[in-house]
């Protein structure tokens, strides 16, 4: 609904919850309970997870409007606009990861 797009707010509403189900089988197959210090995490990387894909989705959504789409370069302007965007929000994503590891 940031964009008044609905297509790009369900690819935000329909990650999370795979993203969460997701963790869920890891910390099953690892032994890991759903303990408070877990479940915290978890709420962390949601937000981590949702803020990133805004991210993604607004730009994506920002060279579409600049570009005329046809079905020949639909995936190449997503790919330019994924690519863009791609490092600064890994990084940025890595240093908030690893400033929950401990030392």
């Amino acid at each position: 609904l940031f964009l008044f797009h609905i297509r790009s707010s369900l690819v935000i509403a329909l990650s999370l919850p795979v993203g969460i189900l997701t963790a869920f089988i890891v910390m099953h197959w690892q032994g890991i309970n759903a303990n408070i210090m877990s479940l915290g995490g978890i709420a962390i990387a949601i937000g981590a997870m949702v803020d990133g894909a805004i991210v993604m989705i607004e730009n994506v959504h920002k060279h579409i409007e600049r570009t005329p789409l046809t079905d020949k370069n639909r995936w190449q302007v997503i790919g330019k606009a994924a690519e863009e965007v791609g490092a600064p929000l890994f990084f940025s994503l890595l240093i908030i990861t690893l400033s929950f590891v401990p030392v």
